[in-house]
């Protein structure tokens, strides 16, 4: 089989008539908009001015030869989004009415030598209009739940406001020329003997023509390139197994090296090639033993992660997004992470994306594409929902990253908020439809209802997973919960991305004052809220813990640390898993996902991360308390410190916990805890009733090293609220730069030290080992530099003090 790739010669037609040639294929209607500026990126402020888009037709044209039209001839489309008719030499040879499934035309009528090919893209809301619903789901199902399209456009919940609703090409298409013979599907398996000491392959070979006498010639090689085992199958070409004897195992990251193996397989007609079949895979054993309890290879896993939104709102095209998605992964390991969530209201990722995932040992809990409504179960949708669901398990389950499957997203919860005790529709798809695909093409692979479930009502903490929304609701037993697969607040980037987002405003307007009053109770701007969706201003975190601000800056400062002491309180706390009084029994937090990793679109919302790629201080305080070692401490009656220890070694020396007097300048107290901490394991180190009675404005600093004085981890905390301490507003700062490390060091406490790079003008693309970080008089602090930027001035400057000091960086590494 000979596989060509349309890409050139595309032009674009809208509705003034007008031809657009296109510059890159697949590109979406806005991205080749974009592309001629004759659009502006609605994502860069989160206000979307060109709806009007969404509403009209447009055509993508392209012609092409072929040297024997007579030959059979297929025509694959990857990604369609999502009404489009396809002619060829304007005959209508199919249509497409799913965004998430490929669509492949099948020996084609009408090839000529010289074709030309049309691809009619119909507005979206006229066609989910012409669908009409049963009575009883009237109400009940929107109208973007009616058909398979990406719903995450059709409301303004990831941005931008009101809504955008993409069209057009985001996958490739191919010229499919079948010839004698081609492989129509290939479905791997992996496994592993109880005992990990033997790797098995099989794969499901499927083709165009069956008949045709063929061998198939495999080769597997590990990723040095090393041939593990070669050989050629005769007889039975509807299938391949291998054994491999000893093989390495995949870990997650946080688990060890994510070992991989690459088999190739040629199907041979005597020595002409027909087709081939390649495959990046890994072998590990990954069982669920409990309620969201799992082991990898025998040992005991928690995960802890984030949830992946899509990378742009604006462009589905994987093409224009890989740079953004591997900067976003890189952010995942730098944080910590060992799973990430692929949302149900996400989007099709391509098959590099998981190939990347399972290289870094980066797990992924997979959601089918429901999410948060209910759904019309006529047959149509149900068969639309079991292809895309048997498509996607077959393409993806031999990636050793693909953790569970999931029904959708807050399918119970949704109906829960809006019609409680009524009959959810979609039921069908998610509790008969999806688990009867994973049963019969992935029975070893755990299949979660929906997120959240698992309990006595659908969010409960108590049983399965559960959504953290305690900004909103009282949720009985949410301290320790078994799971939590979302858990959110709301913040705003820094003040380099707002200034791209907002007018100047829009940022302060004239007059505001940062109070909450009875009538007035917003934490922000009135002007803020045109760039947030979701009503974010009730999510905040405890910003009544902080100072009111006085200008943008300050403003951004309180809602990014409420949201960061959010973060880590509360992951500290699952951490620990349990409370003082119950510290003899087991953790029981297997698990936490923060709701989430990303912004797609340059707007005020949950993500840790904005819409450039630049964490915010929250990303920091989420990247802190997942530190595979960490020590914390419990403040509430009493105070205790806390060993956890997510890592596969035993963890053992001593903790010196320091009583630091920020009006004084000094250790008021200390005392030296021994420790000792195995895998799994969260520990009660000790309590600090020795310190007896103290002033609020000491700060707790703890410091936990090994028995060779090797730092394992360091902790710092506060038994008083931020807006009644006083922090020191001067002091003597140093910065030098070794060995492509800053190092750091003070004379005073230094409260949430900044490094803000570019101050020569190139403010993006720097990253921080670690960022908007306390630091104590006397302790040494080195932090490396990674990002975009060779080098430059890189300020560093304590919030509390008047200025900080700027630093001449070089990347040492070029």
């Amino acid at each position: 089989m000979e596989r060509i790739l349309i890409r050139k010669g595309w032009k674009l037609q809208g509705p003034d008539k007008r031809e657009l040639e296109i510059q890159e294929m697949p590109s979406q209607v806005h991205d080749i908009l974009l592309d001629y500026e004759l659009i502006s990126n609605p994502n860069l402020t989160g206000i979307n001015k060109d709806q009007w888009i969404g509403e009209k037709e447009w055509c993508y044209r392209t012609e092409f030869e072929v040297e024997d039209s007579s030959e059979e001839w297929n025509l694959r489309f990857q990604g369609l989004d999502t009404f489009v008719d396809i002619y060829l030499n304007n005959e209508l040879a199919g249509e497409n009415k799913s965004v998430y499934m490929p669509l492949v035309l099948e020996k084609v009528s009408g090839m000529k030598r010289k074709n030309i090919l049309e691809l009619r893209v119909k507005p979206p809301r006229r066609e989910l209009e012409k669908i009409s619903l049963l009575d009883k789901y009237k109400d009940r199902v929107p109208e973007f739940c009616k058909a398979r399209v990406f719903r995450s456009g059709y409301h303004e919940f990831s941005g931008p406001k009101p809504d955008l609703i993409r069209m057009g090409v985001y996958g490739d298409i191919y010229l499919e020329k079948v010839g004698q013979d081609g492989i129509r599907e290939g479905v791997m398996d992996v496994s592993l003997r109880e005992d990990l000491e033997e790797g098995y392959v099989r794969i499901d070979f499927s083709y165009f023509h069956p008949e045709t006498d063929k061998i198939l010639e495999y080769r597997l090689t590990d990723m040095q390139g090393r041939i593990i085992c070669e050989g050629t199958e005769r007889e039975h070409t509807e299938h391949l197994e291998i054994t491999v004897p000893h093989p390495k195992l995949w870990w997650p990251r946080s688990h060890g090296e994510a070992d991989l193996y690459h088999l190739q397989v040629t199907e041979k007609a005597g020595e002409v090639v027909l087709d081939t079949y390649e495959r990046q895979f890994g072998f590990r054993k990954l069982e669920k033993t409990g309620d969201m309890e799992f082991t990898v290879n025998g040992k005991p896993l928690r995960l802890w992660g984030a949830n992946l939104a899509h990378a742009d709102t604006m462009t589905g095209c994987y093409g224009r997004v890989k740079d953004k998605l591997y900067g976003l992964l890189d952010l995942a390991e730098m944080g910590y992470f060992n799973c990430l969530r692929i949302w149900g209201e996400s989007e099709i990722l391509d098959d590099d994306f998981y190939d990347e995932c399972d290289r870094r040992g980066i797990l992924l809990w997979h959601d089918f594409y429901l999410g948060f409504n209910m759904y019309s179960e006529e047959e149509e949708m149900l068969f639309m929902c079991r292809q895309e669901a048997e498509y996607l398990v077959k393409r993806l389950k031999h990636h050793p990253s693909i953790l569970l499957w999931c029904g959708g997203n807050e399918m119970y919860w949704s109906r829960d908020m809006q019609y409680e005790g009524e009959y959810c529709f979609g039921e069908k798809i998610f509790c008969e439809v999806f688990p009867e695909v994973c049963r019969k093409l992935d029975p070893e692979r755990y299949y979660h209802i929906t997120s959240p479930s698992g309990g006595e009502f659908s969010n409960d903490p108590a049983g399965g997973d559960t959504h953290g929304y305690t900004h909103l609701w009282f949720v009985p037993g949410r301290d320790h919960p078994v799971f939590l697969s979302e858990n959110c607040r709301v913040s705003a980037p820094e003040l380099k991305t707002l200034n791209r987002m907002m007018t100047p405003e829009e940022l302060w307007p004239a007059g505001y004052q940062n109070i909450s009053t009875k009538r007035n109770p917003l934490a922000w701007p009135e002007t803020w809220s045109l760039h947030n969706t979701n009503n974010g201003a009730v999510k905040l975190g405890p910003v009544e813990h902080y100072y009111d601000a006085e200008n943008a800056e300050e403003l951004i400062y309180r809602i990014g640390m409420a949201h960061s002491e959010y973060i880590r309180k509360d992951v500290e706390r699952f951490r620990r898993g349990r409370s003082e009084t119950e510290a003899g029994k087991k953790r029981q937090t297997n698990g936490h996902l923060l709701w989430k990793f990303n912004n797609n679109s340059n707007i005020i919302s949950y993500g840790v991360v904005d819409y450039f790629n630049e964490p915010l201080r929250a990303y920091y305080a989420l990247k802190r308390a997942y530190e595979p070692f960490q020590i914390s401490f419990s403040i509430g009656n009493h105070i205790t410190l806390w060993a956890v220890n997510d890592t596969v070694g035993e963890k053992e020396g001593s903790v010196r916990v320091q009583l630091f007097s920020l009006t004084k300048n000094r250790v008021e107290k200390e005392v030296t805890m021994p420790f000792s901490c195995g895998p799994d394991e969260s520990v009660l180190v000790g309590n600090l009733d020795v310190f007896g009675q103290f002033k609020k404005d000491c700060v707790l600093a703890a410091r936990a090293v090994d028995e060779q004085g090797e730092v394992l981890a360091e902790s710092v905390d506060y038994v008083e609220m931020e807006r009644r301490l006083s922090f020191p507003d001067i002091g003597q700062l140093s910065c030098r730069v070794e060995a492509g490390m800053l190092v750091l060091e003070s004379d005073t406490f230094a409260r949430c030290v900044e490094l803000r790079g570019g101050e020569d003008g190139l403010e993006f693309g720097w990253l921080f080992e670690d960022n908007y970080f306390d630091l104590l008089p006397g302790v040494e602090k080195k932090i490396k530099v990674y990002g975009k930027q060779e080098g430059g001035a890189v300020q560093v400057k304590p919030y509390y003090w008047g200025k900080g000091i700027t630093v001449d960086y070089t990347n040492m590494k070029n």
